[in-house]
């Protein structure tokens, strides 16, 4: 065989396995890049990488929603069912993404405004976005990208990619799927028909006394390691320009700071938050669950050290929407305004004393 016969044939078996790979990777999509439209598992798509997910599904079905949910892994905790009751005329979407990230929210915002209908935006923040802004951006990850359509990148390069992607992402979602038939609960962490985690079991678990939890989840005590306040400028403007949005459109806005555990709240400079809240509330008013409040120290509010549980979650919209029917702590929640940030700000972030 001459080298040029053979540089044919090894050039035409080379692109016969690109077109083979591309078409496996369209056909599984374990990211749902491209709509899922053979499997439509978009639980599974979304547990891979909800910011891409969400997109390629409410490009299909945003019809059934008018009103979202923008926040990291924490906002799942504000139930949409109870928002759409308490808003009475809303149908919420969660859009809640692992690692927060303002940048991420802000890109997002604008996306759902642009092409869908938007009455209401409720913007849920953590404290461990004060540490991070625009980091999913810098390299090619694609469990923790944004789509292209959100974050204004080549489409054309961002559907390449994932046509491309290495076959071990699709080979894991046929995997699941065999995993799927034995065990139907099998990645279903993610409720695709309300975007929020799914903690059916979780909720149910019996969580007794604080020694029996805490013995049953050793990890909940471990440190999380300092936080710096390294965003906290960008993070201020970024929500600035989400309202000012927001309400150039006629859009209602609603700004949360959500629940925080005693052992979260040893990775930050409680100086660093007390400037934080002020900044904020310069922006606009705010609900405020965050700091040491009454459920801080008890771990059996939250599911591990970072994230609250529902039962919080619900507490907190009832505060909100003073719905006397659900027990809230007294001292839990705080409608924050530039006026009374600085005495609330010295209450929530000055840590208590140890009990003697």
């Amino acid at each position: 065989m001459t080298f040029r016969k053979w540089a044919v044939l090894f050039s035409g078996a080379m692109l016969a396995a690109a077109v083979l790979l591309g078409l496996f990777n369209y056909a599984v999509d374990p990211f749902g890049v491209f709509g899922d439209k053979l499997l439509r598992w978009h639980s599974y798509n979304m547990v891979n990488n909800p910011r891409i997910a969400k997109i390629a599904y409410l490009d299909q079905y945003h019809e059934r929603y008018d009103s979202y949910i923008i926040g990291g892994s924490k906002s799942s905790s504000l139930d949409p069912a109870l928002l759409n009751q308490y808003y009475g005329d809303a149908k919420f979407y969660s859009m809640l993404m692992y690692g927060g990230d303002f940048h991420d929210y802000e890109k997002t915002l604008y996306y759902l405004v642009e092409h869908y209908e938007v009455k209401h935006i409720v913007l849920h923040m953590s404290l461990q976005e004060i540490s991070h802004y625009n980091v999913n951006s810098e390299s090619f990850d694609p469990k923790k990208n944004l789509h292209a359509k959100v974050s204004g990148q080549s489409l054309a390069g961002f559907y390449f990619r994932y046509l491309t992607l290495h076959p071990k992402y699709s080979l894991s979602k046929l995997e699941g799927l065999a995993r799927r038939a034995v065990d139907p609960d099998e990645f279903t962490q993610i409720k695709p028909e309300d975007g929020v985690y799914n903690k059916v079991k979780r909720d149910a678990e019996e969580l007794g006394s604080i020694e029996d939890f805490l013995a049953n989840h050793p990890d909940y005590a471990l440190p999380i390691g300092r936080l710096d306040a390294s965003a906290m400028h960008q993070n201020v403007k970024a929500l600035r320009r989400m309202k000012e949005y927001c309400e150039a459109r006629g859009i209602s806005f609603t700004f949360v700071a959500g629940a925080a555990s005693d052992t979260e709240m040893a990775s930050y400079s409680l100086e660093d938050l007390k400037k934080y809240w002020i900044a904020l509330a310069e922006v606009t008013d705010f609900w405020d669950f965050s700091g040491y409040t009454p459920i801080s120290s008890d771990p059996r509010n939250f599911y591990d050290s970072m994230h609250y549980r529902n039962s919080v979650g619900r507490m907190m919209l009832a505060y909100m929407f003073q719905d006397e029917t659900v027990y809230v702590p007294p001292q839990l929640g705080h409608y924050t305004t530039k006026e009374n940030v600085k005495e609330h700000s010295e209450r929530i972030f000055t840590k208590p004393p140890v009990d003697s």
